[in-house]
């Protein structure tokens, strides 16, 4: 029980860190991709893409604080 908690636990880090390690791609397409729909005139398409990498962050620490959350309950890794 407590290695699948353990491994649990671990394999969150590795998701968090993972997704941290994607994340500067996402904002450096993110902003070109913006500063492509500024030049076109498009402001609110722009300010829609400017809320992918909130919603990136949101949904990556969500992720893996589901793992962990499901891990201290024992409902993961049994």
């Amino acid at each position: 029980m407590a290695v699948g908690k353990i491994t649990s636990i671990i394999l969150a880090v590795v998701v968090l860190v993972a997704f941290l390690a994607v994340l500067p791609t996402i904002i450096t397409s993110t902003t070109s991709a913006a500063t492509a729909a500024n030049s076109g005139g498009f402001t609110d398409v722009e300010a829609i893409i400017k809320l992918i990498p909130l919603v990136a962050s949101v949904g990556g620490i969500a992720v893996a604080g589901l793992i962990a959350y499901q891990a201290a309950k024992g409902k993961f890794g049994n």
